[in-house]
């Protein structure tokens, strides 16, 4: 070390990056009342300063290439020495000056609170956040609990209360898009609409209890018979719908006539009863509505004629 260095009016050391002392000038040896120089910066310092160095010294080092006026408080045989270090990095070492202070103790305390205050916003900041995150995952799933709801809702608002098919309200919502899917695949679709015979005069002999009980078990019997994918819906009263997607007409009359047939011969749990229906097949023109009416019409056309029968729009007949 160059002599006016090591005798400078200033104290001065080097250290490396892992902050172990490689030189001490003279003067910061006689400063601190020791001989030799110390292997390690955390040997020269007081533990708050030790605390504090570690804290702020490597961050800015390394950002800034330097760090200006840090202070600190040093330890010697006599006492601690509050002194002001600057430091830049030279060569890969880190080159301090260290010039004592009279006021050192105050400012270490200083910044001691100021940490403190800083850990203890950082904390509130650490659970705050904390809680936020809670707070979220508890409206997500408070959000997938309403989506389920929802979705049950949705199912029960499309479902008819009384037989547990279908309900007016979904061939509505679905008959269209229906339609639409099956133009473009190129398939066919029929409609079936069913009412009961005489079943006014079921209610009026035997009350709506036993009417209502007429109903559920026709909607089990529908649903047993009708293929997959076929759907049965309760438009209201004692009318179903049957949508056969990829049913031609004939296939759609056979499968008419079967069901008018095995209703007729089925036992029933209350009251023997038959079925009219009415079917039609999508055509070019047709929408939801015009497919459904050209069903109502066959269907007033078998009553007419005598109930217990199936007619087609298109005149596919099946007679008892």
């Amino acid at each position: 070390m160059d002599e006016k260095l090591n005798m400078a009016a200033g104290g001065y050391l080097a250290i490396d990056s892992r902050l172990r002392i490689i030189e001490m000038n003279q003067t910061l040896k006689e400063l601190l009342e020791i001989d030799d120089t110390p292997k390690h910066m955390h040997e020269v310092l007081t533990v708050p300063s030790r605390i504090f160095f570690q804290t702020y010294f490597n961050p800015s080092i390394h950002m800034h290439k330097k760090v200006n006026e840090m202070y600190l408080t040093l330890k010697s045989k006599s006492g601690k020495i509050p002194v002001l270090m600057n430091t830049v990095e030279r060569d890969g070492l880190y080159q301090c000056i260290l010039l004592p202070m009279t006021i050192r103790e105050e400012y270490e305390k200083e910044l001691l609170l100021a940490k403190r205050n800083a850990e203890k916003f950082t904390q509130e900041a650490t659970a705050a956040y904390e809680q936020l995150q809670q707070l979220l995952q508890n409206v997500e799933r408070k959000q997938l609990e309403l989506e389920a709801l929802n979705e049950q809702l949705l199912v029960l608002a499309m479902t008819d209360s009384l037989t547990g098919l279908k309900n007016r309200r979904y061939l509505d919502e679905n008959l269209d898009t229906l339609i639409a899917e099956l133009r473009g695949n190129g398939q066919f679709l029929a409609v079936l609409l069913l009412d009961i015979d005489h079943f006014k005069s079921i209610n009026d002999t035997y009350g709506h209890a036993i009417g209502d009980a007429v109903l559920r078990e026709l909607a089990w019997k529908l649903q047993e018979k009708v293929p997959t994918p076929g759907v049965v819906i309760r438009l209201g009263g004692e009318e179903f719908v049957v949508i056969l997607p990829g049913n031609d007409g004939f296939q759609a009359a056979d499968l008419a006539e079967n069901l008018r047939s095995s209703l007729e011969k089925s036992p029933w749990d209350h009251v023997n009863m038959t079925i009219s229906i009415g079917g039609a097949l999508l055509e070019p023109a047709d929408n939801a509505l015009s497919l459904l009416k050209k069903a109502d019409q066959a269907l007033y056309g078998a009553k007419e004629s005598g109930r217990n029968r199936v007619l087609f729009h298109s005149g596919i007949l099946s007679a008892q």
